[in-house]
């Protein structure tokens, strides 16, 4: 408990707006103390940190890690072995996995972010920015702000950049912004849909990808039609391999519910 003690220690001297009204170090319960890491990292803008915070951060999050189960991108199967997909061309590269992406040993994931590009900041919110943010570590914000910066903050719907993983067993992250749903999808927003995984594919491509994870993107809290927005991301995926498979080892079709799981092997099935 002395590493998470201090990390919270840390970031509370370093931002005395937070108010702790009770002495968190004689606190036992364990997850209230995540919790408060968390929040604190969460709401940190990005700024620089201290060497010896990174350290003891690195290998908390390395103790952490080591508690959960971490996948690695060689052993899920592609979907020629686990759905039957006869009619899908590239069916030996394109794979789905149910699980925590944040566990994925793969070259990259991708971050379903926001226009601002630095994370998100409401403490301890359950979106998969927050989540890769958090587990990533400090340094993630530090560098997506070196970035936005020349981008004057502003990431356009469907554009990419890339980050190093950082604390998480990915390499990469390529961070994208899916489409916001108002009412019913449209032309606009399916086009930026499906620009968000050819733009991610192609950064890739520059970097030197193999393997790439794909989350649900836009269908959490940009509300985009999850049966609508997963044939997008599968016929975008198969359209694109049809030039570049040969730069390609594995895409991962990330999924976290049994809902989102069923949904993309029906798609796979009628693609």
């Amino acid at each position: 408990m002395e590493k998470i003690d201090y990390l919270i220690n840390y970031l509370l001297q370093e931002n005395r707006k937070v108010n702790i009204t009770e002495n968190f170090s004689n606190n036992v319960d364990e997850e209230y103390k995540k919790k408060l890491w968390r929040s604190l990292c969460n709401v940190r803008q990005a700024k620089p940190i201290s060497q010896e915070y990174l350290k003891i951060e690195k290998e908390y999050l390395k103790e952490e890690l080591n508690k959960k189960r971490i996948t690695k991108v060689e052993d899920i199967k592609p979907i020629s072995i686990k759905v039957e997909a006869e009619t899908l061309e590239n069916k030996d590269k394109i794979c789905l996995w149910k699980g925590d992406i944040t566990t994925l040993e793969i070259d990259s994931i991708v971050n379903a972010a926001n226009s601002q590009g630095l994370g998100c900041f409401i403490p301890c919110h359950n979106c998969i920015d927050n989540q890769i943010n958090t587990f990533a570590g400090i340094n993630l914000r530090i560098e997506c702000n070196k970035i936005m910066k020349e981008k004057e903050y502003f990431l356009k719907t469907g554009e990419a950049f890339v980050t190093k993983g950082y604390n998480l067993p990915a390499k990469y992250i390529i961070h994208t912004v899916g489409p916001i749903v108002q009412d019913k999808v449209n032309k606009k927003e399916r086009k930026e849909l499906e620009d968000c995984y050819i733009n991610s594919l192609k950064l890739a491509i520059k970097k030197g990808i193999k393997t790439i994870a794909f989350p649900c993107i836009s269908t959490g809290e940009y509300k985009f039609p999850k049966e609508e927005a997963c044939m997008i991301a599968i016929l975008a995926v198969e359209r694109f391999l049809k030039d570049y498979n040969k730069y390609f080892d594995k895409i991962v079709f990330n999924v976290y519910s049994e809902e989102d799981y069923k949904i993309y092997e029906r798609n796979i099935r009628k693609s």
